[in-house]
């Protein structure tokens, strides 16, 4: 089983809507609702260290719940690198991939936001997916064009989930972290170097992100009627300067 085939089962479902593991994501939208008294975050990239830590599966099942609390949710794959929104949501089952539009088509001009959003099976979510994979992708995603695209998204929604590359191998969510609300980091216990963690968290920081939390992604809660990760989440503390 590949691994995309392996975090597809994590998705939620009707079966699994009221499982735990719904639960501890429903506990995630709170922590984020609550995150500040003085604004709303209305705007969350999700990002990783590395490969295969769940901040794909992390970002669609927070939307998930998201839709039920918010009338318009939107789902955004910036991740250019390896983009998997859409395979995961069911998107596009028989389109050829030259016939496949999205956010980089929007970014250079060939297509209208508007026409690229996808109803998805979940009521009240968009999709908005990567679209044509660009050979510049961290340059579209730090232009001035993005910042206006980031503004239309978020009248077009009450809440803009981004799933963007993971941070060790590329820097397209440092530069998306400066058009966020705030910045929600999946790390997968047990899985990585904690070097190299602290390296990657101590870089968003220095470029001033707002880190909302860690979700700790693969935590076993023995609870004996759950077969369903846990999705912990802790706060920092810490705000953009």
């Amino acid at each position: 089983m590949t691994k995309d085939k392996e975090e597809k089962l994590l998705i939620l479902d009707e079966e699994t809507m009221r499982s735990p593991f719904a639960e501890a994501y429903r506990a995630l939208r709170a922590n984020i609702s609550f995150s500040s008294i003085d604004e709303q975050v209305r705007t969350v990239a999700v990002t990783s260290a590395a490969p295969g830590e769940g901040k794909t599966t992390t970002a669609i099942n927070l939307a998930i719940i998201m839709a039920q609390a918010y009338p318009r949710v939107l789902l955004v794959d910036a991740d250019f690198r390896r983009p998997s929104v859409h395979q995961m949501l069911g998107a596009w089952p028989a389109t050829p991939s030259s016939a496949r539009v999205g956010l980089s088509n929007v970014i250079v001009g060939s297509a209208k936001l508007d026409d690229v959003v996808l109803e998805t099976q979940f009521e009240h979510l968009g999709l908005v997916s990567a679209g044509a994979i660009p050979p510049n992708p961290n340059e579209l995603l730090g232009s001035r064009r993005m910042a206006s695209v980031m503004k239309e998204l978020t009248e077009m929604a009450d809440v803009v989930l981004i799933d963007t590359p993971p941070c060790l191998l590329y820097s397209d969510a440092y530069v998306i972290s400066h058009l966020v609300d705030g910045v929600l980091y999946v790390l997968r216990a047990g899985g990585q170097n904690k070097a190299a963690q602290r390296r990657v968290q101590r870089q968003l920081q220095q470029s001033k992100a707002r880190l909302l939390g860690v979700v700790f992604n693969g935590v076993d809660v023995q609870d004996g009627s759950s077969a369903y990760d846990y999705y912990g989440y802790q706060t920092n503390g810490r705000r953009r300067k």
